[in-house]
């Protein structure tokens, strides 16, 4: 009796421990909100975007610096992959100032526009690359070959051991600063690089422009099975192509660049003659482009190119959707 007593014991406590776990799983605990004193009180310090660029001013091209120091940084997430225009990377900002994270694919899904993020850096490192910061993992040797300044955070072990999800919210004035014609000249330094701008009043313009003509897109194809891809700008109209933000066709995929202006007639001007570069991946690269002359507003992120060698610097904006292009077709 006492033997069929126990085994009834075992049994029902078997059975409300897998009830149980199914409770658990129709209804999981809520995910943890960060904030500020979660890293204070264990003696790590919140310093901002903008002081953390400072620190790495100093860092050359396809150089990084390692943090070795208890430093967080936190802020919104000003960036999506949805339109698949954004690639492997999240844009924080914090009022101040703004950075890119190195990460993985279809981070929207995980990191939404406006929500609020943590981010450790001790163990990270923060790489410049063509004149753009952001922070990765430290590079390896096959990295550096390659001239990146440090890699993608792919899995998830180490996104959970750097980065915290504060609260969700929206985006103020305070991420997302205005450019106009009348201000570009002095609103627009590289302390908002990486920040997301809204830039009204721009031209489209067809032409040339610091020696290249737009729009154009960017072939890209491995010769002969070649590890080392040969790279060729081509022009849509002289392909027989309707000009479009970027190529799409019979699976292949190219960037695509176009020009749009506050200063058309002076080619010195880099601030006032900005690229938008466009994915051939993005769901809008088929989309006409405007007319040549046509006027609007872009928002998207301002970033630097350059070549190789730190030269041929140009100015290019990073769009997250396509309604942020407010042309007129």
């Amino acid at each position: 009796m006492k033997n069929k007593l126990l085994i009834f014991g075992i049994m029902l406590a078997m059975t409300l421990g897998t009830t149980s776990c199914y409770n658990d799983f129709d209804e999981p605990a809520l995910a943890k909100v960060w904030n500020d004193s979660d890293f204070t009180t264990k003696g790590e310090e919140i310093i901002t975007i903008k002081s953390l660029k400072e620190m790495c001013a100093g860092v050359g091209l396809a150089q990084y610096k390692e943090i070795t120091e208890d430093y967080i940084i936190k802020g919104k997430v000003i960036s999506s992959d949805q339109a698949g225009n954004v690639y492997k990377s999240v844009y924080i900002d914090d009022g101040t100032a703004a950075i890119e994270l190195k990460l993985m694919v279809s981070n929207y899904v995980y990191y939404p526009m406006g929500q609020t993020l943590y981010v450790k850096l001790k163990g990270l490192a923060i790489g410049n690359y063509r004149y753009m910061l952001s922070v990765g993992g430290v590079p390896s040797e096959k990295d550096i070959a390659k001239n990146y300044a440090n890699r993608n955070l792919e899995t998830q072990i180490e996104r959970d051991a750097h980065i915290f999800m504060g609260p969700s919210g929206q985006l103020t004035e305070e991420n997302l600063p205005v450019v106009t014609s009348e201000n570009y000249k002095t609103a627009l330094t590289d302390e908002c690089l990486g920040r997301l701008v809204r830039f009204e009043g721009l031209t489209y313009k067809e032409g040339t422009f610091d020696g290249d003509r737009y729009p154009q897109y960017l072939e890209t194809v491995n010769l002969n099975n070649a590890t080392e891809a040969t790279y060729t700008n081509k022009y849509f109209k002289d392909e027989g192509l309707t000009p479009t933000f970027a190529y799409n066709y019979q699976n292949q995929r190219y960037y695509g660049s176009s020009l749009f202006t506050y200063n058309a007639t002076d080619e010195t001007d880099k601030k006032g003659n900005l690229i938008v570069r466009v994915s051939g991946y993005a769901n809008f690269a088929l989309d006409a482009l405007p007319q040549n002359g046509a006027k609007g507003t872009i928002t998207a992120i301002y970033t630097k190119y350059s070549a190789k060698s730190g030269g041929y610097i140009k100015y290019q904006l990073l769009v997250n959707k396509r309604t942020d292009i407010e042309f007129q077709p």
